[in-house]
């Protein structure tokens, strides 16, 4: 079985944001607290996010740690 289609997009916008392997592993976790906290996306009823919100998380997460893509 491959991987789930939210998993592919988290990945692609890894890539897109030149994420080390240990930063995509964090901007899953934050993904997850975000939507723990409540700030989760418009994708389904579980949350998920749209590819462009993904987009907008990345660079929040990214902005949060002070990092430079």
């Amino acid at each position: 079985m491959g991987k789930k289609d939210d998993i592919k997009q988290v990945d692609a916008i890894a890539r897109e944001f030149r994420m080390s392997p240990e930063l995509r592993d964090d901007f899953g976790t934050f993904l997850e607290e975000e939507k723990r906290k409540g700030y989760g996306g418009t994708g389904n009823n579980r949350g998920d996010f749209t590819y462009q919100e993904l987009r907008q998380k990345a660079k929040e997460f990214l902005e949060d740690i002070n990092y430079d893509s």
